[in-house]
């Protein structure tokens, strides 16, 4: 005790110790412009991005009747509940429909849905095209209406670029929001529907909350780069995390939907061992966590009569670094065509090279 009372009372006397008085500086109002005429810019810049991208978001507001127990007790009711989802106007194949998510429809009838514009306008839908690998929707409208979004290069799309997340947040409607791509080929996704994610996403910290799923990711060009799907949350509502489908994907699936109604996705017939750990990845000489190990078959799929066999692991695929398994899920999933892909492996600790040819089955 003896020790420590002289260092508190050094700790004491010098954090009491009033520091000497500054020099008083007068800052003018020219001073102050000048220096925020960059960031005055760049306010601007955010201010007509939103202003352009506005027209291109609808509201979804869904009415649909539920079955709930209000006391606890053993009698339900049935009261109407109204929902709240968000969308993008978009023109593909000469059509003008509204892009959102499948988990935002899923089950409703047009009749019970309104889509409302940014300038109040109501639109009618008529058939609701819907895809539950990649959780996209696809409302057809009677109208036509003066701007479609314009669409951006996702692939183009760098992690701490500026972003602006639009929806209608809790039904609050026409709001923006902005934030940054936190990271690209996000793929550890919460799952939103009844599928897990088959694509990677981007990652951004602009805030999104429940509403605001189907709405659209913008970029400072004014250009739809993604769409909102999911958030990482543990109290509900937003934690600066969310997840946004990349608009090259979309709009992949979504022409799809609006010229022949289904989606093809392609097959390999594999599966992977999700516990593939470091230690056997070292005893087949992979000093690094990439690679995924086959851990199944499909009878007479392509991979199996392409030559592969369960325990090898795949290294490359279609020319690109297999980080795990979830990563070749989505590899797979970007195939448009049942054309040969290269597949390096390493079986039993040697590197071959084996070509697969995919086939495209129906999406559900």
């Amino acid at each position: 005790m003896r020790k420590v009372l002289p260092l508190l009372f050094v700790f004491l006397s010098t954090s009491f110790t009033a520091p000497p008085a500054a020099q008083e500086q007068t800052v003018t109002q020219e001073q102050l412009l000048a220096a925020a005429e960059p960031f005055a810019k760049l306010n601007d810049l955010l201010c007509r991005c939103a202003e352009y991208a506005a027209p291109v978001v609808v509201h979804i507001r869904i009415t649909q009747v539920r079955s709930v127990n209000p006391g606890r007790t053993s009698r339900t009711t049935k009261m109407q509940v109204e929902e709240s989802g968000s969308g993008i106007i978009a023109s593909i194949s000469g059509k003008q429909v509204i892009l959102t998510n499948r988990h935002v429809v899923e089950g409703m009838e047009p009749k019970n849905m309104q889509i409302l514009t940014g300038k109040r306008q109501i639109l009618s839908p008529v058939n609701i095209i819907l895809n539950e690998d990649f959780d996209i929707a696809v409302i057809e409208i009677k109208e036509t209406l003066p701007q479609s979004a314009a669409f951006g290069n996702s692939d183009q799309v760098r992690t701490g670029e500026f972003v602006l997340a639009a929806g209608n947040p809790f039904g609050l409607e026409r709001s923006i929001s902005l934030g940054i791509i936190s990271a690209v080929q996000r793929r550890n996704v919460p799952n939103t529907g009844t599928a897990p994610p088959r694509v990677p996403f981007f990652q951004t910290d602009a805030a999104v909350n429940p509403g605001s799923s189907g709405g659209p990711l913008f970029n400072l060009r004014g250009e739809v780069i993604g769409m909102t799907t999911a958030i990482a949350t543990q109290s509900g509502g937003n934690e600066g995390i969310a997840f946004a489908m990349p608009a090259k994907i979309l709009l992949r699936i979504a022409k799809q939907l609006i010229e022949t109604g289904t989606v093809m996705k392609p097959f390999i017939g594999f599966g992977f061992d999700p516990v593939f750990s470091l230690a056997e990845r070292k005893n087949l000489g992979i000093d690094r966590l990439i690679g995924a190990k086959i851990k199944s078959l499909e009878p007479d799929g392509p991979a199996g009569g392409a030559g592969l066999k369960t325990g090898d692991v795949v290294i490359e695929f279609n020319g690109t670094e297999v980080e795990d398994d979830a990563h070749i899920v989505n590899l797979v999933a970007e195939i448009e065509s049942e054309k040969s892909v290269p597949l390096k492996i390493n079986r039993s600790g040697k590197i071959m090279n084996i070509n697969v040819t995919p086939v495209l089955q129906l999406s559900r």
